[in-house]
């Protein structure tokens, strides 16, 4: 038994839940993708209450060891995003 499930397992259990096509629930996934997707590039963030937050950060430039050469780096200012899920999607 597999631990990992990929973008088809879920499109086929959409399916089956909402007794929909798999076509159907592709576009259900993709529509649901593509939004978090836009709403991260404007560096937005989004709370989906009991499944997810989707966060987008400002960070400032600042300056780092480079380990290999043991230069010091200017990183750029730039976001960092990242997910957090859920206590629910446990339950």
């Amino acid at each position: 038994r597999r631990n990992m499930l990929n973008k088809k397992d879920l499109i086929e259990i959409i399916a089956k839940q909402q007794e929909t096509t798999k076509v159907e629930a592709k576009k259900i996934v993709e529509a649901f993708t593509d939004g978090i997707k836009s709403i991260m590039k404007d560096n937005k963030s989004v709370n989906i209450t009991g499944f997810a937050k989707f966060e987008s950060k400002y960070k400032e430039a600042y300056k780092r060891v480079f380990g290999v050469t043991g230069e010091l780096i200017e990183v750029p200012a730039h976001h960092v995003h990242k997910a957090t899920l859920s206590k629910k999607i446990a339950e």
